[in-house]
């Protein structure tokens, strides 16, 4: 049966210095009391004359000050007990019985310990034995002999001596207490168990929250438990030599678990047999480790393998010696999901996918999301062949029709795959296959590469080329051209579009399609479009200056438009340049239709008087609805079209068409690629209002463009 122990709080209210100081207080009340009381009868039977009477009185009211007041006894009983010192010399026939009062009152006071009390309070007493012991020598006709001054000093200097050493002890003895009673106060307050261990690992103290961690029954404290075993003070793994706590794992009464940090010290300078146990619940904070853990292994949304524990796992793989087949899997067309959808219908379709591809792969791989609509596949042991097979897999099961979003949808993914060499690491694996994906991808998507080392060098040119657009774009290396757009029935010049140039250093003049879609991958495509913008307007109010009243029509795309910023952008440069916003065409591809927020701020573009054109009409998915929703100002005639007027009376007559639904719409029509007279003649004759090709004059430089005709 385990022997009871005491709590910490416990033991510093019984420690043996506060023992000790409780029994010397007794004893000396006890011995005051006892003087006081013989005091009392010696001046009652031995004490002469008739003042004797009024101290026998004034003892007892010293006594009952004791009694009734031992701590809050004021100046009014010192200094009667000073004149009963006084007296009491005169009375009795030996000063004996006096400095026995004398003791009792300055012990008393000694042992209370506080400043006023001792020696102060212990002054009047002191002062009238010895001023009445003056007075006895003055009146009494008695010799003062070097004996009798011994017998009077000496007593009073062992008294004041002795008091001094009573009134340091108990002071002292006070500070402990008050430091014990704040440890006390720590201790109870505190969030760590404390457990003094024996040598055999018995605890022999404990405060009350090392019994509530470590769920002791209440008077039975049991064991200190460790990772290794029941007892911590039997563990040979090192557990009361360990710099760092251990965590032990403990079931609480409520049955459930939560975890311990153990710490067990050597108690120094009291027993190398003693140990300090500290114990604090961590549990908290484990569970917050494990759900970072977690998170940093797992992706929230799919639940599949996160990036940087992927990486690990490549790593290790790496590190196993047989091939690793890394796959690399990019959505196609998951963007426009998630605009068209919304973002709650995006997150299902890639907990979708990464459950198809989950499915696909089974236990023979682990599959990761690295972020976005982007996937990744670890296969160890899978050579090239095994590789594009599991591939194969996941195509096939992405493939499978998906309804989910109220309507069915196909799954399309590019895939780059790409196989350990021997001394490869990670990052260029990971690299290698990010470089097939993105050929896949610029293939067409929906499709599986294998890296190959000229891909990488595709790959960086294509980086190369970022940069470069980049620079061009903030250093002034893009240059605008224009284009005469000619009124059929005047032949004079109405206006002009400005097409943009890069002229790359070492390349020559770039047309806009080799670069454009580069710029719309970057996201350049803003910044560049702003440039343009405010070129042609700058350039449109030159000519103005010149007497030469032309409209500019400038090309933006669709992610321009859903800019924000955009709209104020415009409004900006039309206010810095001064140019007439019905001066301004914004001209605009059928994709814009697709893109709700583009088609918003379209439409408010088109509200501040900036006229809007329709672009490459007809080629597209053009609807009649939405011509009839979202007028248009201009709609512009593709030149495959108009290129193909004199070869079949079908084209004719769909051109025709486009004219008279233009009209209809109350929009004009311009034809675009006229290269001939006789295309321009029968547009005339069709009724289309503008033109432009190369039969009115290519794309230049405004310097070295001449209209043919100036318009007032």
């Amino acid at each position: 049966m385990a022997r009871p122990t005491r709590s910490v709080v416990d033991e510093s209210l019984s420690s043996p210095a506060q023992t000790r100081l409780h029994r010397i207080a007794r004893l000396t009340e006890a011995w005051a009391w006892l003087a006081g009381v013989a005091f009392t009868l010696q001046l009652f039977f031995v004490g002469e004359g008739p003042a004797r009477l009024v101290l026998v009185l004034l003892v007892p009211v010293v006594l009952a000050s004791w009694w009734l007041r031992p701590d809050r006894d004021g100046w009014v009983v010192a200094l009667v007990e000073g004149v009963v010192a006084h007296g009491a010399v005169f009375l009795l026939p030996s000063p004996h019985p006096v400095i026995g009062f004398l003791f009792a009152v300055t012990m008393r006071r000694a042992l209370r310990g506080h400043a006023e009390r001792y020696p102060l309070k212990a002054m009047p007493a002191l002062l009238g034995y010895l001023s009445g012991f003056g007075v006895w020598v003055v009146v009494t006709p008695a010799t003062v002999t070097g004996p009798l001054v011994v017998s009077v000093v000496m007593p009073l200097v062992g008294l004041a001596v002795g008091t001094l050493a009573l009134h340091e002890t108990a002071r002292s003895a006070r500070l402990l207490e008050d430091a014990h009673r704040t440890v006390e106060a720590v201790v109870l307050a505190s969030p760590v168990g404390l457990v003094l261990l024996d040598a055999s690992g018995a605890p022999q103290l404990h405060n009350e929250r090392a019994r509530q961690l470590l769920e002791w029954d209440a008077g039975a404290p049991g064991r200190v438990p460790c990772p290794h075993g029941p007892d911590i003070s039997r563990c040979g793994d090192g557990c009361r030599s360990a710099d760092d706590p251990v965590e032990v794992g403990v079931t609480r009464a409520d049955g459930t678990t939560g975890v311990l940090a153990v710490h067990a010290v050597p108690v120094e300078h009291v027993s190398e047999q003693h140990t300090v146990v500290t114990a604090l619940d961590v549990s908290k904070r484990r569970e917050w480790e494990d759900a970072l853990r977690t998170r940093a292994e797992r992706d929230e949304l799919t639940g599949l393998a996160g990036r940087t524990h992927f990486l690990h796992l490549v790593d290790e793989a790496l590190r196993g010696g047989e091939a690793v087949g890394l796959l690399v899997l990019d959505l196609d067309g998951f963007k426009e999901v998630n605009d068209a959808e919304g973002h709650e219908a995006g997150d299902w379709y890639l907990v979708s996918a990464a459950e198809r591809i989950s499915r696909a792969i089974g236990p023979v791989a682990t599959a990761a999301r690295l972020g976005g609509d982007e996937f990744a596949v670890l296969a160890p042991g899978h050579d090239v062949r095994d590789s594009a097979r599991l591939a194969t897999r996941i195509l096939s099961e992405l493939a499978r029709p998906l309804t989910g979003l109220g309507h069915e949808t196909v799954m399309r993914a590019s895939v780059g795959i790409a196989v350990s060499s021997p001394g490869a690491g990670t990052t260029e694996l990971l690299r290698d296959a990010d470089t097939a994906m993105y050929v896949a991808k610029r293939e067409g998507g929906g499709r599986i590469r294998l890296f190959r080392p000229e891909m990488g060098e595709r790959v960086l040119a294509r980086q190369r080329d970022k940069a470069d657009l980049r620079t061009a774009v903030s250093d002034g290396q893009l240059v605008l051209h224009y284009q005469p757009i000619v009124d059929l029935a005047t032949s004079a010049v109405a206006s002009a579009e400005a097409l943009v140039r890069w002229q790359r250093p070492g390349y020559g003049l770039l047309g806009p399609g080799e670069f454009i879609g580069l710029a719309e991958e970057t996201g350049l495509i803003v910044p560049l479009g702003s440039k343009v913008l405010a070129g042609a307007c700058d350039q449109a109010m030159r000519w103005r200056e010149q007497g030469r009243a032309l409209g500019v029509t400038v090309n933006v795309s669709t992610r321009q438009l859903s800019a924000p910023a955009f709209l104020p952008s415009l409004d900006r440069v039309l206010k810095t340049t001064g140019l007439p916003p019905e001066r301004l065409t914004i001209e605009v591809t059928e994709s814009v239709w697709a893109d709700g927020a583009a088609m918003r701020g379209l439409m408010d573009v088109r509200e501040t008087g900036v006229r809007v054109a329709l672009d490459d009409f007809g080629t597209g998915y053009s609807s009649l609805s939405y011509l009839q929703r979202y007028p248009f100002d201009v709609v512009k005639i593709d030149k495959s079209f108009t290129g193909a007027l004199a070869e079949t009376g079908r084209t004719a007559g769909v051109v025709r068409c486009i004219i008279d639904l233009a009209e209809v719409l109350g929009a004009d029509t311009v034809a675009e690629g006229i290269e001939t007279q006789a295309q321009a003649d029968w547009l005339r004759n069709a009724g289309c209002a503008y033109a432009q090709g190369y039969l009115f004059g290519r794309p230049d430089l405004p310097e070295n463009w001449e209209p043919h005709t100036s318009i007032a």
